[in-house]
């Protein structure tokens, strides 16, 4: 009896503990100049991106939301963009809210955000109370859970500081050869939006199941490609940008994994893509700086900073859980930015319509790559 009432007195110390630094951050932009205690009982995260309109509409509403209870309750609107990115949005729209980056994405990921805006209250020992659509917080179901929330924690213990250093992005994985290299992973780090793909100093990064990766590397969509259970591996990726690996992404792959395709055709419903007056923007559209993810996905919109249009198919492909051909050979790679609507399908036909980009859903064969150890 003496063990267990010391195990639980143990317990009731160091939960707090093992609690702090759980909701990781990589660099406090601001800290809120409405709230006005560093002792919280509740703390809301509120995810967001500067691409994000509904996100700018709900970032006066939790302002309004933080003025009725500056005491015992904290926002933080927390972004996976760079601070440069964030500093630039702010002359513009500044926010009386707390603001900070989460540059790995590593809060992002632990709580699978998937569309924005989106939002998760929290009460001191890092309890999930609610989460949502960040606009359907109201200000009764605050009173409810801090009449029911009582402990408090500051502000710096609750949220983990640990800033990015972008010497150390890259731990030199390239080793036996420049262009192309891979790691299989041993944990699975995957989330429900597929992979993870980002430039950093020079490099293609790129994170997720072999079928995901293969995808990607083909602009297909992902039930285009077919692989056994055993080989559909967790895998990072490294490829040298404007190296031979680069340009042909599934040829490196193959080879490394020593992996045979044989493509099949299907027949099913597809869109079709018909390029003949293209309208394109130039690079100078969105500018997230380097280091940052090339895609930022909402729950309507996909943007894009420099990605060409086979780049942008395979986006939408996998959005769409469709696969998409082009009517005829396209082999133009330049790099563009882009803002597309892509949830309904009237509204995105007229978006592409503005690139000069008809879209069209059809029945007809498409391709089926089907990947085999050698």
């Amino acid at each position: 009896m003496k063990i267990r009432k010391l195990v639980l007195c143990l317990l009731c110390v160091l939960t707090p503990m093992i609690f702090f630094g759980q909701i990781h951050i990589s660099k406090n932009i601001k800290k809120s100049s409405i709230a006005t205690t560093d002792e919280n009982a509740l703390y809301f995260v509120d995810f967001w991106a500067t691409w994000c309109g509904p996100c700018i509409h709900v970032s006066k509403y939790l302002e309004s939301l933080q003025q009725q209870f500056p005491k015992n309750f904290y926002i933080l609107s927390l972004t996976q963009e760079s601070a440069e990115v964030v500093n630039k949005f702010m002359v513009k729209h500044n926010t009386g809210l707390a603001v900070a980056t989460d540059y790995e994405g590593e809060t992002f990921a632990v709580n699978n955000i998937a569309s924005l805006p989106y939002g998760i209250l929290f009460n001191a020992d890092g309890q999930k109370l609610w989460e949502g659509h960040a606009a359907d917080l109201k200000a009764y179901k605050i009173g409810g859970f801090l009449a029911r929330n009582q402990k408090t924690i500051a502000v710096d213990d609750f949220f983990k500081l640990e800033e990015y250093k972008q010497e150390v992005a890259i731990e030199n994985p390239i080793k036996r050869r420049k262009d192309f290299d891979y790691l299989e992973m041993e944990v699975d780090h995957s989330l429900n939006s597929g992979i993870q793909a980002v430039n950093r100093n020079g490099y293609l990064e790129i994170e997720g199941r072999l079928q995901d990766i293969m995808a990607y590397a083909l602009h297909s969509n992902k039930a285009q490609i077919k692989i056994s259970k055993e080989d559909n591996k967790y895998y990072k990726m490294y490829f040298e940008e404007g190296s031979k690996a680069f340009e042909n992404k599934e040829n490196s792959i193959s080879r490394a994994l020593k992996l045979r395709r044989k493509e099949y055709e299907k027949e099913g419903d597809v869109l079709v893509l018909n390029i003949d007056d293209a309208k394109f923007w130039d690079t100078n559209q969105i500018d997230w700086g380097i280091n940052n993810p090339k895609y930022l996905i909402g729950d309507s919109d996909i943007q894009a900073d420099n990605a060409s249009v086979t780049d942008i198919a395979y986006q939408l492909s996998f959005l769409l859980e469709t696969p998409i051909i082009f009517d005829k050979k396209f082999k133009n790679e330049e790099l563009h930015d882009w803002q597309i609507h892509y949830k309904y399908f009237e509204f995105m036909s007229s978006n592409l319509g503005e690139y000069g980009i008809k879209v069209e859903k059809k029945v007809t064969t498409y391709p089926e790559y089907v990947y085999n150890k050698r």
